[in-house]
């Protein structure tokens, strides 16, 4: 299943966790940097270089969204698992450039569960 086909809103958790929110605008900047690479793809000369930037500056604002994306903090166990399962459906040129951006994706997922896991607590002990 590709990241445009995955859908992450299943439930009113949408509503709850910007998670949902950061899924789908890395999704939306995705589908744009893909359209404008198939079309850089099949001009050349100075349509070529004007289609280009604009493939440069999309894939520009991806990169800069990948970051976002894999700093998220889900606030809801829908969001963590939307999160995941987003994540694990991208292709290498949708992820960041940074090798060890895995650690950070990872540590920021650990931190959300200890958040929800705690909070959950408090709730039940409060009853």
């Amino acid at each position: 299943m590709s990241s445009q086909e995955f859908s992450t809103q299943p439930t009113a958790a949408a509503d709850r966790d910007l998670t949902f929110v950061v899924i789908e605008r890395h999704r939306e900047l995705s589908a744009h940097y893909d359209a404008a690479m198939s079309i850089s793809a099949k001009l050349d000369g100075p349509e070529f270089d004007a289609a280009d930037e604009i493939s440069s500056q999309r894939n520009h604002a991806l990169a800069e969204h990948a970051n976002v994306l894999i700093r998220s903090t889900p606030t809801t166990i829908a969001g963590v698992i939307a999160l995941i399962r987003y994540v694990s459906s991208l292709r290498e040129w949708e992820l960041p450039d940074d090798d060890a951006w895995y650690g950070v994706f990872l540590e920021g997922l650990a931190d959300a569960v200890d958040r929800i896991a705690m909070a959950q607590r408090l709730w039940r002990d409060g009853d």
